[in-house]
């Protein structure tokens, strides 16, 4: 590792430092050239501030760089940074702050190169090698990397010489190892530019009719811009500062969501191990165990790190327990509170049921137990594990809970699998079942399952019911189509047609029935006699 007592790296690489245009085809096509003299005109500039404070201190930069004239010349040998490093230090100091210096990820940078020649010990001690080069990995290949470079290039000289405002609009992701734990650390790079002066060579090549108004959509064009504006027209001197933000929780928790919504990736061997180190790098354990549990009536579906997952079923690929198993568990006490339950140390828990004595023989010491919720109802808990005791703690669980949800929508996604499976078993080999007993249906599926591993192939048990009578049973009261039809009726309007010539409206009810059974008498109706049709009533009425 690289010494970070002092700021400035000189070490190997210095060899190619930008002075001369690039000769390879593909690369970098500008002239680019190591200065710092854009920074000590900043520094001049704040001479004339109004703040007491930074005029002082560009007096005291003023008389260093008076003492040390080379500084601001075109740089190409560390010798001349380790002469004048107090004065380098000062320089600096208009981008890194004193009280930022030890947490902050901050390099000065040689143009347009991954290389820095200045940085802040956080930055050596986790982003770079001991030649002041990035180390790790960036989110773009190298050829996403050259359109970038030249792209941010262009973007300069379009601002500086034509007043053309116009931004890339794109941060590179640089993910490293963390060299302790070994896990990954995602940073979003963010680049300042604005010490890189931009120099034309001969006379300014002019824009095209029209050119400004497609440049912003066509900055990647590099193919275009170099015809427009050939490159080695332009020089550009200076630095650039790179400050490293640290968004590794972001990225994860992205990366975990893009990862859930896939159909296999609590059952799929590969991908369940990549959700296990998702886990480590966010809550920074290298040693985490992951476990997936799921309910199903009262059989309890376990996954955890090294099953074997083979059929891409959540039954089929589980380890089965049943509920009554865990009772007075820490697996218990979480899904009947609704809420984590961590334990720092499993050998110090007393008493311990006979779960729990298993995972202290297996190594497991420190606990987090959490209840996965689906419509405020629990359907199973995520388990995190460590070998060291209080690895794991309420600390977390801000965290946890953040990535509970995700993994509630994947286990609840592979139980309505599950049971998409079993409905269409029982379809295939079953005619229509009343809901009643399907559930004894459902039971000699996952039966068979259980035996066979797949539901396609499993031979079902014979389905009885011992004991079982049925009962059919039918009631009837005489009459009562009847009186319902009759007390349904209007008070004096009968059910068929009448003859214009007898009926009319009555003023009494009585009347009114007089009428009608005239009319039927008069017509002859052979269905329905007079003695029989309506019913009799009590007179008077």
């Amino acid at each position: 590792m690289s010494d970070t007592s002092t700021a400035l790296i000189t070490g190997s690489g210095w060899s190619d430092l930008p002075g001369a245009p690039a000769g390879v085809p593909g690369s970098f096509p500008f002239r680019t050239e190591f200065s710092l003299a854009p920074l000590i005109d900043f520094w001049i500039r704040a001479g004339d501030d109004a703040s007491p404070a930074c005029a002082a201190v560009a007096r005291v930069v003023g008389e260093q760089i008076a003492r040390a004239p080379d500084l601001a010349a075109p740089i190409t040998d560390p010798a001349v940074l380790e002469r004048h490093e107090d004065a380098v230090d000062l320089l600096m100091s208009a981008e890194f702050p004193p009280a930022a210096w030890e947490q902050a990820y901050g390099a000065a940078m040689i143009p347009f190169q991954l290389r820095g020649f200045y940085a802040t010990p956080s930055m050596r001690r986790d982003l770079m090698d001991d030649d002041g080069r990035l180390r790790g990995r960036l989110n773009v290949d190298d050829k996403r990397l050259g359109l970038l470079r030249r792209g941010y290039a262009y973007a300069l000289v379009l601002r500086r010489l034509y007043g053309v405002d116009v931004d890339p609009d794109y941060l590179p992701l640089l993910t490293v190892p963390d060299r302790d734990t070994g896990l990954d650390r995602h940073f979003r790079l963010l680049f300042d530019w604005q010490f890189v002066e931009v120099e034309v060579r001969g006379e300014l090549p002019p824009l095209p009719d029209g050119a400004r108004e497609r440049l912003p959509a066509r900055l990647m064009d590099v193919g275009y811009l170099e015809r427009i504006l050939p490159p080695d027209r332009f020089v550009l001197r200076g630095l650039t500062f790179l400050e490293a933000i640290d968004v590794t929780d972001q990225e994860v928790l992205s990366a975990l969501k893009r990862d859930l919504i896939d159909r296999e990736s609590i059952v799929s061997p590969t991908r369940f191990v990549e959700l296990q180190e998702r886990l480590r790098t966010l809550l920074r354990r290298p040693e985490l165990r992951l476990g997936l549990a799921a309910l199903d009536g009262e059989r309890v579906l376990i996954l955890n790190y090294g099953a074997r997952i083979e059929h891409a079923c959540i039954f089929a690929d589980s380890v089965h327990h049943r509920v009554d198993e865990f009772a007075g568990t820490v697996y218990d006490r979480a899904v009947r509170s609704g809420d984590p339950v961590v334990v720092e140390d499993l050998s110090g828990l007393d008493p311990r049921s006979a779960v729990e004595d298993q995972m202290v023989a297996s190594g497991i010491r420190a606990l987090v137990v959490a209840p996965l919720h689906y419509q405020d109802r629990v359907i199973g808990t995520l388990e995190l594990g460590s070998p060291r005791p209080g690895d794991l703690d309420t600390s977390h669980l801000p965290k946890l809970q953040e990535v509970l949800p995700l993994f509630s929508m994947a286990v609840q996604r592979s139980m309505e699998e599950l049971n998409a499976r079993i409905q269409t078993q029982i379809k295939e080999r079953f005619t229509a079942i009343h809901p009643v007993v399907e559930w004894r249906f459902r039971k000699a599926v996952l039966d068979g399952l259980e035996r066979a591993g797949d539901p396609a192939a499993a031979e079902l048990e014979p389905i009885v019911f011992a004991d079982v009578h049925p009962l059919y049973a039918l009631s009837d009261i005489r009459g009562s189509s009847t009186q319902r039809a009759w007390r349904s009726r209007p008070t004096c309007w009968p059910s068929w047609r009448w003859p214009a010539w007898s009926w009319r409206p009555p003023t009494r009810r009585a009347g009114c029935r007089r009428s009608i059974s005239s009319a039927i008498a008069s017509r002859s109706t052979p269905s329905r006699s007079a003695s029989t049709w309506p019913p009799a009533t009590r007179s008077g009425s």
